[in-house]
């Protein structure tokens, strides 16, 4: 690690001065697009900023397809505001999209992921996704490797949409293919993903050992087991190295909450819950008596746990375990109105079905997240800014809910706890579950455009948690959801990222 270290530390220098010696546009928007692409673009925060300020007050006229298209994706990814009227040119006189345009298929697949960063209302995006989709499709078999692997991939889940450590996997071994690679940007893509991975390693070996001792589910056989998988998770939201205490709190906090609502979801009856629920609203380990028996152990645990987060964090920051606290209670009453319907027989429309599944979950997730895990000073105005829940957090949540309702549906209603959200969404418009599944991927969509629109809003926030939060919709995958209900679908990419890494030459 001592030499990973050093190394690393040589290779950021070299790549520092590339940026200052770009000669084109071109190449400039490669450099970052490949350093993003990458995972290492962490190490380069100022240098990207100075070099997308530069890209936004240029025209990109000039430019062809790939590189208008990869720069105004970089653009939109870090906030800057750039129009799409960018992709005008490349209409013809009916307005359509040129058809000469799908003779290049690198210029094809940058407008398809440029699409991906619409706000509502733009159509020349969902035309550009469109067109560029169909083209793509029609022409994979004729493409050369690693370009049909990359299309493939983006057709599945588009870049934007893509978990960032497991994007990088991918990357870094399709660049080493890449006749036109730069061996100083792949050097260090592999030292710092296999630096990385060694830290992972130990954090999970720690949480492994901390779960162990924990003994939560003893009493509880019937809840998920799924430290690994939220670890998974974790690192998709932040994988670089500093940020190991919010992987640590994060990953315990998941861990725990998973049991909480297994037994509101499946294995809690009505009145044992509701018992519960007020034990939360009391917040006091020692305060069990009123507890069923088998549930009096994991209360006290899971209290206990919550309040321990107080140590993991510096004592400027332990008011910030209060915000955790508050949240988790909001967020068990909304577990319990949704216990309550099913028990009373009664069938909430969709809007108000989905509301404490939104509304609830958001909270909490922004204070451990953004407040238990940002280790460095947040204001106030900030942290109000963020507790408020704007579009940005909000739209994150519901890309989370609409996919987890489709992944999980089977599993909630054969537990027999009341219509889930899509189920009350069919009923009341009277559909098929697959015509009801369409349309929530249409509410997806719209959601992750109000999370781009919301990228341009100006704030205090720092920068570094919007990334945090977006990053919470990408890891929030049907694909990765669906894994998380039946672990097993997860266990090539977790052995993937965690155990494989790529081979370095001393």
């Amino acid at each position: 690690m001592e030499w990973m270290e050093q190394r690393i530390k040589e290779l950021k220098e070299k790549i520092k001065v590339m940026y200052k010696s770009a000669t084109n546009i071109a190449e400039l928007i490669n450099l970052v697009d490949t350093i993003q692409h990458l995972g290492v673009g962490y190490h380069f925060v100022n240098e990207t900023d100075d070099a997308l300020s530069y890209l936004q007050n240029i025209k990109l006229d000039n430019e062809d397809l790939q590189h208008v298209a990869v720069g105004f994706r970089l653009l939109r990814q870090h906030g800057f505001n750039v129009s799409s009227d960018v992709f005008c040119k490349f209409k013809d006189s009916d307005g359509n999209f040129d058809e000469n345009l799908c003779k290049d298929a690198r210029g094809l697949l940058s407008l398809y992921n440029a699409g991906y960063l619409a706000y509502p209302g733009e159509t020349i995006l969902d035309d550009a996704i469109s067109f560029a989709r169909g083209h793509l499709g029609s022409k994979i078999n004729d493409m050369d490797l690693p370009l049909k692997t990359q299309v493939l991939r983006a057709l599945k889940t588009p870049l934007h949409r893509m978990v960032p450590r497991v994007e990088a996997m991918f990357f870094i071994e399709e660049y080493m293919k890449e006749k036109t690679r730069n061996d100083t940007l792949l050097n260090l893509a592999m030292v710092d993903y296999n630096f990385a991975q060694l830290i992972h390693l130990e954090e999970l070996k720690d949480l492994s050992l901390w779960w162990k001792d924990l003994h939560m589910l003893d009493n509880l056989t019937c809840a998920r087991d799924r430290l690994l998988e939220n670890y998974f998770w974790v690192l998709g939201i932040f994988f670089e190295p500093q940020n190991s205490r919010a992987r640590k709190i994060l990953t315990k906090y998941w861990t725990i909450l998973t049991v909480v609502d297994d037994m509101y979801d499946v294995y809690g009856t009505y009145e044992e819950c509701k018992i519960l629920t007020d034990a939360f609203q009391r917040w006091d380990e020692n305060a069990v008596d009123d507890l069923p028996i088998i549930l009096r152990d994991f209360y006290q645990k899971f209290v206990s746990t919550i309040n321990e987060f107080q140590d993991e964090v510096e004592p400027s920051e332990k008011y910030r375990v209060s915000y955790l606290i508050q949240e988790i209670q909001k967020l068990v009453v909304c577990y319990q109105q949704e216990l309550e319907w099913c028990a009373k027989g009664q069938v909430p429309n969709f809007n108000e079905r989905k509301k404490p599944a939104i509304d609830g979950n958001a909270g909490a997730i922004v204070v451990c997240i953004l407040l238990l895990g940002f280790d460095e000073v947040i204001s106030e105005e900030a942290i109000n800014w963020f507790m408020s829940l704007p579009d940005v957090v909000m739209a994150s949540m519901e890309i989370c809910r609409y996919n987890d309702e489709a992944a999980s549906y089977e599993r909630e209603m054969n537990a027999g706890q009341g219509p889930t959200s899509i189920a009350c969404f069919m009923m009341e418009h009277n559909l098929k579950k697959d015509e009801a599944a369409i349309q929530f991927e249409y509410f997806t969509d719209e959601s992750w455009k109000k999370m781009n629109k919301a990228f341009l809003c100006p704030t205090n926030a720092p920068v570094k948690l919007l990334n945090w939060v977006a990053n919470y919709a990408r890891v929030c995958s049907r694909e990765n959801l669906l894994g998380f209900t039946y672990s097993s679908k997860l266990k090539e990419p977790i052995t993937s990222l965690l155990l494989k890494p790529f081979s370095l030459k001393n």
